[in-house]
């Protein structure tokens, strides 16, 4: 659950700064509610608008991928931080229930974040007020397919970062590896790493940039706004395991807020980099990795 509750807390912190607790009672909530009441609960801000096939739709899927991911971490084999990452923070051990319940849980969360994003985008296309930014406009089918997008490779925003990852995969031989159990395979490890960071992608630049970002920069301005998401973007992230630790998340968000902002706050181009950093850093950690009993990375280091 570790991932869930950095999100359900920033949700909360949101409402408060954007003035949504008071609004709750408005018969019609502005955007700014709809998506905190969606980060909080996935699908609450699109039935607040009526949207009810999009909100069970969204609270289904969350439903499902939660319950799955207890389902497995309840189970015997499941492994506890404190067996699966070494004190060393370098290496990580991993088994099928323990990869199945990571797979649930990712799922999970980046649904409560694409459903804020939605319920954002789609309320602020209703709402006739006066705004700085424009609505979000990108739907769910454009983000999955934004990180195959010649268009947004072939820009030197996207390709030049990569590149730059790229060739820090490419000389990290002694980095963080992850350590399969003998029921994981290689194969496996690859499929999650293409399929939970498409997940992830999307999720997150939904609703750092495509939401936060949006709407703090409506309220206070390009600079205000952008420093306000990236710091809401390092402190969702821990650094444990694979994950940056805040600073590194915080400059990248920087970036990508700047890129979003440059980009007349589209997201599409943020949700491709984004995708490809996380691959090439899982691809890393996949191949420093290997297969190992769980005894030998029991033995502090």
């Amino acid at each position: 659950m570790r991932a869930w509750r950095p999100y359900a807390l920033i949700s909360v912190a949101l409402a408060c700064a954007l003035g949504a607790c008071p609004a709750a009672a408005l018969a019609q909530p502005s955007p700014s509610l709809a998506a905190v009441a969606s980060a909080i609960i996935p699908g609450l801000g699109q039935a607040s608008y009526g949207d009810y096939e999009a909100a069970a739709a969204h609270f289904g899927i969350f439903a499902v991928s939660l319950s799955a991911a207890l389902y497995y971490q309840h189970k015997p084999d499941f492994l506890s931080d404190d067996a699966r990452y070494d004190s060393a923070g370098n290496r990580e051990y991993i088994n099928q229930t323990t990869l199945r319940s990571d797979f649930a849980l990712r799922l999970a969360t980046d649904t409560m974040l694409y459903s804020s994003f939605g319920a954002y985008r789609d309320a602020r296309q209703r709402d006739d007020r006066a705004y700085r930014t424009p609505a979000p406009k990108e739907s769910l089918s454009e983000l999955a397919l934004a990180p195959f997008s010649w268009e947004f490779l072939s820009r030197p925003t996207t390709f030049i970062p990569l590149a730059l990852q790229a060739w820090g995969v490419s000389r990290s031989k002694y980095g963080y590896g992850i350590y399969r159990s003998h029921d994981v395979s290689t194969r496996d490890l690859h499929v999650y790493n293409v399929t939970a960071n498409e997940f992830t992608a999307v999720g997150e630049e939904g609703f750092f940039r495509g939401f936060v970002n949006n709407e703090f920069s409506s309220r206070w301005g390009n600079g205000w706004g952008l420093a306000f998401s990236s710091l809401l973007f390092g402190i969702a992230h821990t650094g444990q395991g694979q994950t940056a630790d805040a600073v590194e998340a915080s400059i990248a968000g920087a970036y990508l807020g700047w890129m979003h902002q440059r980009n007349g706050f589209e997201i599409g181009e943020g949700v491709a980099l984004h995708y490809w950093i996380n691959v090439l850093a899982g691809i890393a950690a996949i191949r420093n990795g290997g297969s190992a009993p769980l005894l030998s990375l029991r033995v502090p280091f």
